[in-house]
């Protein structure tokens, strides 16, 4: 599932360097390209991008966002960080219960909702169609840089655990053509909260979540507004 997912997200893949050099799509014969056609970003501010060329991005007023999938699944490389028992206890896990999972789900359309308001723009809407770009995002490769607050023996015993910071996410979108189902971008990038060392617990977890969302959610915003008004 992870690797069905791995080419992502957000149009931002077209603008928003990381760099002081403006995002461009690879040319010549050694262009990297995806089996659908599309064109490797140089200096994207997403980990990994590809888009169509020549997409007037401009015809496009309405966002069709799928529900977001939250998972516990990550590459086939993995390793999940060891668990000490006799520190941790013997119920400690990183892995997210489905009632968490299904909460980030939910978030993640509300900052949706709260970053494309009446004031911008686009028009959500809940159908696809024309002038309409689908967008189908996943959330997954959650990584916790400690078990589960409920799981941990110090939660249970008033003890505190200190992180540097909650852990990352990476997050897996397409973007389609609303009437056609097209794909025109595809893209990758893994987003973590504040790195800095704090107490580490569900409520400052929780504002991670937040923060990296409404991140993506607002590069994706500005770069459609780039993109339509070139």
């Amino acid at each position: 599932m992870f690797k069905q997912c791995l080419l992502v997200a957000v149009v931002a893949t077209i603008l928003g360097a990381c760099s002081s050099q403006s995002p461009q799509l690879q040319q010549g014969p050694n262009a990297e390209k995806t089996k659908d056609g599309l064109v490797k970003v140089e200096h994207s501010k997403l980990d990994l991008s590809f888009v169509r060329p020549d997409v007037d991005w401009a015809k496009y007023t309405k966002l069709y966002f799928e529900p977001v999938q939250v998972t516990n699944d990550h590459p086939a490389d993995y390793r999940p960080p060891k668990i000490d028992r006799r520190a941790d206890g013997l119920n400690a896990t990183y892995e997210l219960p489905k009632a968490i999972l299904d909460k980030m789900s939910a978030q993640f359309a509300v900052t949706v909702d709260d970053v494309f308001n009446a004031e911008q723009p686009f028009e959500l809407v809940t159908e696809k169609g024309p002038n309409t770009l689908v967008i189908e995002a996943a959330v997954t490769d959650i990584r916790l840089t400690a078990p589960i607050e409920s799981s941990r023996r110090s939660f249970n015993s008033m003890g505190r655990t200190y992180t540097e910071s909650s852990g990352s996410m990476m997050l897996l979108a397409v973007i389609k053509d609303g009437q056609t189902g097209e794909v025109l971008a595809k893209a990758a990038d893994r987003g973590q909260g504040f790195n800095q060392w704090r107490q580490n617990t569900q409520v400052f977890n929780w504002g991670d979540v937040k923060t990296v969302y409404r991140r993506w959610v607002n590069d994706f915003k500005n770069a459609l507004m780039n993109a339509a008004a070139q």
